[in-house]
């Protein structure tokens, strides 16, 4: 078992690739154009609506997205469900991994021991935007911590 988290998602995330996904999901799931089109110029002025304050000056970062907008969380959920659809599935389906979950920017994998590990899972992870950067923490004693929870791997009984 391992864990990666990712760190500072929301600060990280790069604004053209959070349209390009939403646009390719957009067309995965619907065939009008006007729709694409229209949800994808509001999400941009959304996206673009970004600005923090700090020393009385106002500041407008180059990447990421703003922390306490109601659409953040939905934003990093499209986000990190393309990561999953372009590289967690095809890991699933050759059942290199065998148990994956996320939650917000926390993700709990269970993998094959036989066919793979933890760096080798991750490796490709980092790889996926240079904006991203996964924190790989491993199981000892056959113990790992999730959200603050410890889970401990038991044996699987063969009958």
């Amino acid at each position: 078992m391992i864990t990666l988290d990712i760190k500072d998602l929301y600060v990280n995330l790069p604004v053209q690739n959070i349209l390009h996904i939403t646009k390719f999901w957009l067309n995965e799931h619907n065939n009008i154009n006007t729709i694409t089109e229209q949800t994808l110029y509001l999400l941009k002025v959304i996206l673009k609506q970004n600005y923090f304050q700090y020393n009385n000056q106002f500041f407008q970062p180059e990447k990421g997205i703003a922390l306490g907008s109601p659409i953040s969380n939905t934003i990093a959920e499209i986000y990190l469900q393309f990561l999953e659809e372009i590289y967690i599935k095809q890991l699933l389906k050759i059942k290199e991994l065998v148990y994956y979950i996320v939650y917000v920017d926390d993700i709990l994998i269970v993998f094959n021991q036989n066919k793979t590990d933890g760096k080798t899972i991750m490796n490709p992870m980092n790889k996926i935007d240079k904006h991203l950067e996964f924190k790989l923490s491993e199981e000892e004693n056959n113990t790992i911590n999730y959200l603050d929870r410890s889970i401990a791997e038991t044996p699987l009984a063969l009958t």
